[in-house]
């Protein structure tokens, strides 16, 4: 069996051109999210936090001031109820960014919790009722939270023995501090 020094070189140039190739359409420029990707839905999801706690914050400030001072911050809110509605408009764009891109149980859970922001009753007289409408918005950012983090990989996995037993031994310090 006889090698011709152009067959070689033709099969190595064929196997690096290959090579390069695949390389080449793997490249992904660091920071351009492509549709759909990991980086995409992360943008989407902080999105939809930052509405969140937008709105969050406006309604909570919205309801402490009727509150406590009544009648006399009425003209006051009635003037910001233009930035409501945009506070309000921005949320429901980011949700729908979540469901664009998202999947399944992230966008379940980014329903919940604006579904959880919506039922907030700004007019609410009793200040402990309205905590606890404020504690559920607070439980379904947590759960929403945890899916994001388990779709973008961010929680541990079973098979991450060292860095499940770092996080452990790290709670623990927490606990104990």
């Amino acid at each position: 069996m006889t090698f011709t020094t152009s067959g070689v070189a033709a099969a190595g140039i064929k196997a690096t051109g290959s090579v390069t190739a695949a390389l080449i359409g793997r490249y992904r420029p660091a920071g351009v999210p492509r549709l759909g990707s990991k980086e995409d839905r992360a943008e989407a999801y902080r999105r939809l936090l930052d509405a969140l706690t937008r709105s969050f914050n406006y309604a909570f400030q919205f309801s402490h001031l009727q509150r406590e001072v009544g009648r006399a911050a009425h003209k006051l809110l009635l003037s910001q109820l233009p930035q409501a509605w945009e506070v309000s408009g921005e949320l429901i764009g980011a949700l729908h960014g979540v469901r664009l891109c998202g999947t399944l149980p992230v966008i379940a859970a980014a329903e919940d919790l604006v579904a959880a922001t919506s039922d907030l009753e700004l007019n609410e007289k009793d200040s402990a009722r309205f905590q606890q409408q404020c504690a559920a918005v607070v439980t379904a950012q947590g759960a929403f939270l945890d899916v994001c983090r388990e779709d973008l990989a961010y929680a541990t996995k079973r098979w991450q023995l060292l860095r499940r037993y770092n996080e452990r031994r790290f709670l623990r310090q927490q606990a104990s501090h």
